[in-house]
C-alpha cells in the first residue's frame, strides 16, 4: 500500500471512527430487530402452512379415493358388458360396421365424427397436431400374426360396445384416457376410435395386462408410457372370463397422471415449487430400505419415453430413514399428518395424508420449507433496507468529513511519496529490461541511500543477464553435440540420455559409426569431466572433438587412441581438470566388446544365463591428469542373447535423498535386474526414473549420463 494511502487511511481512522461506531451499533440494533420480526412471522407462517396444506392434503385423499372407486366400478361394469357379449353367441351380422386401425389411418375410410382431442395430443410440444379420435365408433387392432378370421367372432360380438364405452366414459370423462379390451385370442378394441398402434406392438404383453391376469382381480399398474400419445398414465385393470371360467382376456382403462393430480389445489407460491404425489408404501421396511413407491406424481417423467421400456419404479426417500419410517406408519395407521424433513438436500414440509385402507395409495405433498417463510424473508429484508435508508444521511456526513480529511493527507504526504514514486517508475522500467533506468533522489535520509543502491543494481543487472543468454547458448550448443537418436546395430538395442544438473555439464556419450573397421561396427563413448557448468562442458565439447576425429581410424588400436587424446586433453585441461572416458567397439557380427577405460567407474554387464553382474574394470587412470600415462585394452567378451550392458555415469550412483543416503549401485543393479526384460529404451528410463524418485526433494548435485545396451 502506498504511503499516501497509509497517511490518508490513519487520518479518516482518527476523524472518522467514533461515529463509524455509532452507526454500527445502530445497524446491528437495526438488524436484530428486523431478524427477532422475521423469525416470529416465520414461526406463524409455518403454523399456519402445517394446517392449510394438512387440510388440502386430507381432502384431496378423499377426492382420490373416490376418483378411484368410482373407475373401479366403471371398469366392472364395463367387463360385465364384455362378458356379457362375449358368453352370448355371435349375431350373424355385426349391428355396427367393425372399424380397423387401418381404417383410421385412410381420410377415406375413417367413420364420420372424428374430432381433435388435445387430451390424446402426442408428446412434442406446441409442433405436434392434436390426435383425430371417434367418440361415437371403438378401433379394432389385430397384433402381427393374428388372423382376422379367427377373431371374425369376437369382433362381431363387440361390434357394439363403442355405446357401452362411452356410458362409461361419461361416469367420469376428465379422467378416463383410453378405454379398452384385449382377449386372449389377439383381438384389441380400444375407445376412443384412433389411429397410431405400433406395427410390434402387442397388448398381451403389456404389464397392465400381465397384473390383471396375476392378480385375479382389479389392480392397477404402475406409471407406463401410452403407445399411442407417449404420455405417462396409470392402468387400472381386470381380468375377462368365460361362463366356464377360463380367461378370456383383459380389460382396463387408462388415466392420465395430470387428470388424477388436478384436483389438489395448492395456493399458486406453493403450486410452482410443491411435488404432489401418490404413494405406497414398499414392501421393504427398516433402516435404508424404508421407501414410498410412486404411484402418480405432478411432474412425472419422462413424458414421451419408449413404450417398449419398462419403467423402472420410482422411490421417494429421504435423508433421515427413521423420519420417513414414522411417516409411513402414521399414514398406514390412517393418521394424516405435517413433517419437516430433508427432501433431495433440502430442508422440505412433508404433508400425508391417511391411507383408507391396508395397502392403498395415499397423497404426498412435499412443500420446500424456504417457500413458506419467504414472507418472512422478505419482511427482514424490508426492515433492513429501511435501516440502510435511515443511514443514508448519516453516510453523506461521513463523506464529507472523509473528503477533506483525503485532501489534508494528500498535500502533507505528497513530499513523502514523490520520491518513492519516482523510485517505483525507475524499478517498473528496470523490470522491463532496461538496465540504464536510474533515479535522482537527493533527500538526505534513508530513501536517498535506497536511490543510490537502485542504482548500482541496474549494470549488475545487465552483466547478469548476458552471462544467463550466454549459458542458455551453450546449452543449446551441447545439447547439439549429444547424439540426436541411437543408431542402429544388427543383434544390438541401444539408447542413450545426458541429464545436467546446471544448464550445462561435463558428462558426455557418444555413438561413432566406425564405417572404416567394417560393417555393424559401433564405437560407443561415456565420459565424466571433473565438476560441471561451463568449464567442465567447454572440456567435454573439446574432448568430443578430439575422440571423433581420431576414432575413425585409430578404434583397431584403442591404447595407441587413448594416447592421443590424453595428450590433448593435457594440454587443454586446466589444473585439476580431468576426464574419465569409456570407449568400447561393439562389433554386430561377432557380438563381442573390445573397451578402454581411463579411470571410469567400471561398466555394469548382466549376464542373462546366470543373472549373475560383471563388471568390465577400467584400463587406465584418467585422461589428461598426466601426459605420459598409459592405457591398456580389455576384451574382447562374447556377448549372449538377453544380455545387458549398462555404462553410466558416478551421477547416478551417488545421488543422494533428502537423509544424505547415496542411490548405490546395488539399487542401480536390482532396476536393471527388474527391467532386464524390456527394451533397452524402457531399461534406460527405469534407472533415471529410480534416481529421481529416490531423491524425492533432494536437488540434483552431479550430470548424470547412462548408455544401455541390450544383446537381441
Amino acid at each position: 500500500m502506498k504511503i499516501r494511502w497509509k497517511v490518508l487511511i490513519l487520518l479518516l481512522v482518527i476523524a472518522l471512527g467514533p461515529l463509524m461506531v455509532a452507526q454500527v451499533i445502530h445497524q446491528w440494533s437495526a438488524y436484530r430487530l428486523g431478524r427477532n420480526l422475521a423469525a416470529l412471522q416465520r414461526q406463524a407462517l409455518i403454523d399456519r402452512a402445517r394446517s392449510d396444506v394438512q387440510f388440502l392434503v386430507e381432502d384431496y385423499g378423499r377426492i382420490v379415493s373416490r376418483d378411484q372407486r368410482m373407475l373401479e366400478m366403471a371398469l366392472h361394469a364395463q367387463a360385465c358388458e364384455i362378458e356379457r357379449r362375449l358368453a352370448a353367441p355371435p349375431p350373424a351380422r355385426p349391428p355396427r360396421k367393425p372399424y380397423l386401425w387401418t381404417d383410421f389411418e385412410r381420410t377415406e375410410g375413417a367413420p364420420p365424427g372424428m374430432v381433435e382431442s388435445a387430451n390424446h395430443q402426442a408428446v412434442g410440444g406446441d409442433a405436434a397436431p392434436p390426435k383425430m379420435v371417434s367418440y361415437r365408433e371403438q378401433v379394432f387392432f389385430l397384433p402381427r400374426g393374428v388372423d382376422r378370421r379367427a377373431v371374425a367372432d369376437d369382433m362381431a360380438s363387440l361390434s357394439d360396445m363403442a355405446e357401452v364405452y362411452e356410458r362409461v366414459r361419461q361416469t367420469h370423462p376428465s379422467l378416463m384416457q383410453w378405454q379398452y379390451a384385449s382377449l386372449v385370442s389377439g383381438l384389441h378394441s380400444a375407445f376412443p376410435g384412433h389411429s397410431g398402434y405400433p406395427a410390434d406392438y402387442d397388448p398381451r404383453r403389456r404389464s397392465w395386462y400381465h397384473a390383471a391376469v396375476e392378480a385375479g382381480g382389479i389392480t392397477w399398474s404402475s406409471p407406463v408410457i401410452d403407445v399411442i400419445s407417449r404420455r405417462a398414465v396409470l392402468t387400472v385393470s381386470m381380468p375377462l372370463r368365460h361362463p366356464d371360467g377360463s380367461a378370456a382376456g383383459v380389460t382396463a382403462i387408462d388415466v392420465t397422471m395430470a387428470a388424477l393430480l388436478g384436483e389438489l389445489r395448492l395456493p399458486p407460491p406453493w403450486e410452482r415449487v410443491a411435488v404432489t404425489m401418490l404413494v405406497q408404501p414398499s414392501d421393504r421396511r427398516g433402516g435404508e430400505g424404508c421407501q414410498l413407491m410412486v404411484i402418480a406424481r405432478s411432474n412425472y417423467s419422462p413424458a414421451g419415453g419408449d413404450w417398449r421400456s419398462p419403467r423402472k419404479p420410482e422411490v421417494v426417500a429421504c435423508d433421515g430413514p427413521g423420519d420417513l419410517t414414522a411417516l409411513i406408519d402414521d399414514a398406514v395407521a390412517g393418521r394424516s399428518g405435517v413433517r419437516r424433513m430433508d427432501y433431495r438436500g433440502r430442508d422440505a414440509l412433508w404433508a400425508y395424508g391417511g391411507s383408507l385402507a391396508p395397502g392403498q395409495s395415499f397423497p404426498l405433498v412435499i412443500l420446500p420449507y424456504q417457500a413458506v417463510v419467504a414472507p418472512a424473508t422478505a419482511a427482514e429484508g424490508y426492515v433492513l433496507d429501511m435501516t440502510v435508508a435511515g443511514l443514508r444521511i448519516a453516510s453523506s456526513v461521513l463523506l464529507a468529513v472523509a473528503a477533506g480529511v483525503a485532501v489534508v493527507a494528500t498535500i502533507s504526504s505528497r513530499r513523502l511519496t514523490e520520491p518513492i514514486l519516482q523510485l517505483a517508475g525507475a524499478a517498473r522500467r528496470l523490470s522491463r529490461g532496461d538496465f540504464s533506468a536510474r533515479v535522482d533522489m537527493r533527500t538526505g535520509d534513508e530513501l536517498g541511500e535506497l536511490g543510490r543502491i537502485f542504482n548500482a543494481t541496474g549494470p549488475k543487472l545487465a552483466e547478469r543477464e548476458r552471462m544467463r543468454q550466454s549459458l542458455t547458448l551453450a546449452m543449446e550448443v551441447q545439447q547439439h553435440l549429444l547424439p540426436e537418436a541411437a543408431p542402429e546395430v544388427e543383434g544390438f538395442d541401444i539408447a542413450g540420455r545426458c541429464v545436467y544438473c546446471d544448464q550445462t555439464g561435463g558428462d558426455y556419450y557418444d555413438f561413432i559409426e566406425l564405417v572404416d573397421l567394417g560393417p555393424d561396427k559401433l564405437g560407443i563413448a561415456v565420459g565424466d569431466v571433473a565438476g560441471h557448468g561451463i568449464a567442465a562442458a567447454l572440456l567435454m565439447a573439446s574432448a568430443r572433438g578430439a575422440l571423433r576425429s581420431q576414432a575413425g581410424r585409430m578404434s583397431r588400436n584403442l591404447p595407441a587412441l587413448f594416447d592421443v587424446l590424453n595428450r590433448h586433453l593435457a594440454r587443454d585441461a586446466r589444473d585439476g581438470q580431468f576426464l574419465t572416458l569409456f570407449y568400447g567397439v561393439l562389433d554386430g557380427a561377432s557380438r563381442t566388446l573390445a573397451w578402454t577405460s581411463a579411470g571410469h567407474d567400471p561398466a555394469l554387464w548382466l549376464r542373462r544365463g546366470s543373472g549373475r553382474f560383471e563388471e568390465l574394470p577400467n584400463t587406465g587412470i584418467p585422461l589428461g591428469v598426466r601426459e605420459d600415462a598409459r592405457f591398456g585394452e580389455a576384451g574382447p567378451v562374447l556377448l549372449a542373447r538377453g544380455d545387458v550392458l549398462v555404462i553410466g555415469t558416478d551421477g547416478i550412483w551417488e545421488a543422494l535423498d533428502p537423509l544424505d543416503e547415496p542411490f548405490g549401485k546395488q539399487r542401480l543393479r536390482d532396476v536393471i535386474a527388474e527391467h532386464a526384460d524390456r527394451p533397452a529404451l524402457q531399461i534406460h528410463d527405469a534407472v533415471i526414473d529410480a534416481v529421481n524418485a529416490f531423491r524425492r526433494s533432494t536437488p540434483q548435485h552431479d550430470d548424470m549420463a547412462l548408455v544401455v545396451v541390450k544383446v537381441l
